[in-house]
């Protein structure tokens, strides 16, 4: 009930009020119908979301070596937002990691963290203990071992998609910026944006963010599923090919002998011996001097070739020759030459 006695005041300011309701009412709407047509699933949420903490979590070893701390990634939460609302995040108090790719998958990708939390790893990484961290932003160097420390998580993420999808895709350049520094408009009008946990022990405890444009959100899944249905029909037509093959006995010809003793001797008993089958992808020799300065992220140039064929060694003995394959994301020889024992002859003779 209105009071008869309200004044004119009091009437505008109710219905302002009831306007402003209207209004808001209206954004949603509009907002809404901007949305159409454009969604990613529960199940492309969390799949997108699970994809990319794979792939961040296989930079991590290389990190932990640098900082010498534990790093642990979890709790992932995708969302889609709107571009406005993702320049928002870039623009805050974070530090940007910016990713250029090419390939099966084009566009750019990002990853922001804390600005006082980035000032933090810069600072361990630059020899301190993280204790005067503040909240201005990052200068030349720190942003320079920023990105020398942080980098393999990124290229990391990228290799994932790549070997997830089966196909090529290039890192060609990363950029790394404070937010305010951030001035560049965003391609496209929808990203996805998955947040995670980031912690390193007894350094930071904090937030970081993984910003995806929308279209290449949606190929990554795509190329995803299409990789997956290619396994699972590859292996479902090995395994009916196994299953039409007829297996017979191993038969070994009879070794027959001039001397006294055994005519046949029994090749059963060798068939469980253990070898030690080993992979070699090159030699080089060098001075104890050399040896002696090796350390972390030091380069061996070995005699090989790149693109050449690996030596495959049975106890030590050079059997066969293969290139590298990939498997599972397992590394893998497949065997393209047999040494035949006349070969191997000549190998002793030019070594002599």
């Amino acid at each position: 009930m209105v009071d008869a006695n309200m004044s004119q005041e009091e009437i505008d300011a109710l219905l302002g009020n009831v306007d402003s309701l209207e209004t808001g009412e209206s954004i949603q709407q509009s907002s809404q119908a901007q949305l159409k047509g454009v969604e990613l699933s529960p199940l492309e949420r969390e799949k997108i979301a699970d994809e990319v903490l794979q792939g961040l979590i296989k930079g991590i070893p290389g990190i932990q070596v640098v900082l010498n701390l534990n790093i642990n990634i979890d709790n992932p939460y995708a969302e889609l937002r709107a571009k406005n609302e993702v320049l928002k995040d870039l623009k805050g108090k974070n530090v940007i990691f910016e990713v250029k790719i090419s390939g099966s998958l084009n566009g750019e990708l990002y990853f922001t963290l804390p600005i006082k939390d980035a000032q933090k790893i810069a600072s361990v990484l630059m020899g301190g203990n993280g204790d005067d961290a503040t909240d201005e932003p990052l200068d030349v160097a720190q942003i320079t071992t920023i990105k020398d420390g942080l980098n393999i998580l990124l290229y990391s993420l990228v290799s994932h998609f790549s070997a997830r999808i089966g196909e090529t895709i290039t890192p060609i350049g990363m950029n790394v910026l404070n937010g305010n520094e951030f001035v560049k408009d965003l391609s496209e009008d929808y990203y996805t944006r998955i947040q995670y946990n980031f912690e390193i022990t007894g350094l930071i405890d904090t937030k970081i963010l993984v910003i995806l444009p929308y279209s290449m959100t949606k190929s990554l899944l795509t190329l995803i599923q299409k990789k997956d249905k290619k396994d699972v029909s590859i292996q479902e037509k090995e395994e009916e090919e196994d299953l039409g093959i007829p297996v017979k006995e191993v038969e070994f010809p009879s070794i027959s002998t001039t001397t006294q003793g055994l005519a046949s001797p029994n090749v059963d008993l060798l068939l469980d011996v253990q070898m030690t089958v080993t992979v070699e992808l090159g030699r080089t020799r060098k001075y104890v001097k050399d040896i002696l300065e090796m350390g972390e992220g030091s380069i061996i140039e070995l005699d090989k070739q790149a693109g050449e064929h690996v030596d495959v060694l049975v106890n030590g003995k050079l059997v066969a020759r293969g290139e590298v394959v990939v498997i599972d994301e397992n590394f893998g020889v497949r065997i393209t030459e047999i040494i035949s024992p006349k070969d191997k002859l000549g190998m002793k003779r030019k070594e002599r």
